[in-house]
């Protein structure tokens, strides 16, 4: 879980005579999101680079407006309604470029990155109320995931979406949840101690953990912490991100497969399934069981 938003520039041109109105829609969604602690949107582009209507830039739309009007738009895209920042996808984002270059996300059969972002960081995505196909709480996307034997399975996921402020209350699970990982804080320092605090329902982690998150990068960890607080709090499932089990030639190898032997209630387990959702080709490996989900590994994939 991040604490930004998405913008959905698909919901871009506007209709000339809807315009003002669908801004005035757009600024307070934009408030009410900034007192849920989504104080930042994030775009492809800078906005002012934006078409606002058909083949009308922003500096030729904002030319023509009210004084008013005029001032509003300017304070929007100098950040005073909320923050803005481009592009979605930054260098440091390499696990979400690691999972793109596996996955295809569309929308009508076209590519979107912005959105494919609110299903990688199960964030939410904002819209202008442009269209009818954005007056509604959720978007559903089709996503092809590429394995590693080349098999390419395919899946409608649904985005968390708003064009209105009205649509907020139907992701309050969402919010209420982002309001309780910025309460929690946690870091590499306090996991293990507090790991039964943090995680009270589904995630269990194997002894093992305990020395690996001494040693793994930041970045790493809080982009693990991300998916399994996603999971502990069943925002998702765990083989809702990119994952796969290991090959054949790894499970029948008994020195390949010592390497992936965890403790689970005091016994030598196997775990093979690996998320490879996470920044410089990290791995989280997961075991379910019942109703758990139980994790061995976070680190570097496991010697092949």
């Amino acid at each position: 879980m991040v604490n930004f938003s998405i913008f959905n520039e698909l919901s871009l041109p506007l209709e000339e005579y809807t315009a003002q109105e669908n801004f005035g829609i757009f600024f307070e969604l934009l408030r009410q999101l900034k007192d849920k602690d989504l104080n930042q949107i994030r775009m492809s582009s800078e906005f002012k680079n934006y078409d606002i209507l058909k083949n009308v830039s922003f500096g030729e739309f904002i030319g023509k407006q009210e004084i008013d009007f005029k001032h509003r738009l300017l304070d929007f895209i100098n950040n005073q309604v909320i923050e803005i920042d481009s592009p979605i996808i930054k260098n440091n984002d390499t696990n979400v470029l690691n999972v793109l270059n596996e996955t295809e996300y569309l929308y009508n059969n076209d590519a979107t990155n912005g959105l494919a972002c609110c299903d990688i960081w199960n964030t939410i995505a904002i819209s202008f109320n442009s269209d009818s196909q954005w007056n509604k709480d959720k978007i559903g996307i089709t996503k092809k995931v590429i394995g590693e034997n080349s098999n390419i399975t395919e899946d409608i996921v649904q985005i968390k979406h708003a064009s209105k402020a009205s649509h907020l209350p139907l992701h309050q699970s969402f919010f209420s949840e982002l309001e309780q990982e910025i309460k929690q804080n946690i870091t590499r320092g306090n996991l293990w101690d507090k790991k039964d605090d943090f995680f009270p329902q589904v995630i269990v982690f194997c002894p093992e953990i305990e020395e690996q998150i001494k040693t793994i990068d930041k970045t790493v960890f809080d982009c693990a912490i991300s998916i399994l607080r996603d999971v502990e709090s069943k925002q998702k499932k765990i083989t809702h991100f990119n994952h796969s089990p290991e090959s054949q030639s790894v499970t029948q190898d008994p020195s390949l497969r010592q390497h992936r032997m965890f403790t689970i209630d005091g016994e030598q387990e196997f775990i093979g399934n690996h998320v490879k959702s996470l920044p410089n080709h990290y791995r989280i490996y997961f075991l379910e069981k019942e109703s758990k989900v139980y994790i061995g590994y976070i680190g570097k994939h496991l010697p092949l």
